[in-house]
């Protein structure tokens, strides 16, 4: 846990008047880095929505799907969502009413009014979006092991448990 990032009450940042300042140095318990997650992060309550900002960055250790070796990838994100503030998704009625939307576009969350906001979530689904979908470690990569038969006609035991499925289908 980020020391300061406490959920903080939407009624207080309304009544606050003013953005919301957190500045962010340290380890995400949910997101494993190798070093603090840093940057800055902004909450503005303007009636029907929250309006956040944030630049963050961090340095996280993955396994390439490749070769199956680790490297260490940077996240980066300077992101900004508008968060609706309501039981429910808004009505094209109050998206009219609402000064700051214009349209739906952007807005898919949705927070009790009465409710909290926690940076620290948002830091962490910031910057878990960033996380490749493929991992793989560069123009460098060897490429999957494979380790050579022992002798024509033995099998021998994959390096990966992952390829036993597929060896199996080799077989009559």
């Amino acid at each position: 846990m980020i020391e300061g990032l406490e959920p903080f009450p939407l009624q207080e940042l309304r009544v606050l008047g003013a953005p919301r300042h957190w500045s962010v140095e340290g380890h995400l318990d949910q997101l494993t880095s190798l070093t603090p997650v840093r940057g800055q992060l902004n909450a503005e309550h303007r009636g029907n929505v929250l309006i956040v900002e944030g630049e963050l960055s961090t340095i996280v250790n993955l396994c390439c799907d490749r070769c199956l070796g680790q490297y260490n990838h940077h996240l980066r994100c300077s992101s900004s969502e508008l968060i609706w503030l309501g039981q429910s998704p808004p009505t094209e009625e109050e998206l009219q009413n609402s000064e700051d939307i214009a349209a739906m576009e952007g807005l898919v969350e949705c927070l009790d009014p009465r409710g909290d906001f926690n940076p620290q979530q948002w830091v962490f689904e910031q910057l878990n979006l960033q996380l490749p979908v493929v991992n793989h470690c560069g123009k460098h990569c060897p490429g999957p092991t494979i380790r050579p038969e022992a002798s024509v006609g033995a099998s021998a035991e994959p390096i990966d448990p992952r390829w036993a499925a597929l060896r199996g289908l080799q077989q009559p």
